[in-house]
């Protein structure tokens, strides 16, 4: 019988998550030689001063990343509404280049459409004075910003 295993190079084992494994990092944090303790305690554990002291650290420890998190909740909360506002004003500035783009579009259609009729003259100044109307709103409305 031929060992198989015995010409693998030596790697790291894999922790596998949602079905893909992942590589488990040294010195991690989360503690992973006591992921596999079991989590009720006794009366006569609980009493022991090891597991009171170990209990108390871990106390301290939760306190201090709690403490150190509730700078990140407020902070969140900031860039959020800096957030939402940013995408207010972006979205008046894209109503204000849709309407600059239709104004000189359409004005200079009117514009360009005048000469063709300049037989009917009541029509023609019309056309251009619409025309001529619609691209200086459209001029106004890049140039005044909200």
């Amino acid at each position: 019988m031929v060992d198989l295993n015995t010409d693998l190079p030596d790697t790291e084992p894999q922790e596998i998550l949602n079905g893909v494994p992942q590589p488990v990092v040294k010195g991690s944090s989360s503690r992973k030689s006591f992921a596999k303790l079991r989590r009720e305690l006794s009366d006569e554990e609980l009493s022991s001063p090891a597991v009171q002291r170990m209990l108390i650290d871990e106390i301290e420890r939760l306190d201090s990343e709690r403490i150190e998190l509730a700078s990140f909740r407020t902070k969140f909360h900031d860039s959020d509404k800096r957030a939402a506002i940013l995408e207010e004003r972006f979205k008046s500035k894209v109503s204000i280049e849709i309407i600059h783009v239709a104004c000189i579009t359409v004005g200079a259609g009117a514009l360009g459409y005048a000469p063709s009729i300049w037989q009917t003259q009541p029509t023609a100044w019309m056309a251009t004075i619409f025309g001529v109307v619609l691209i200086v709103a459209g001029l106004a409305a890049k140039a005044v910003k909200p």
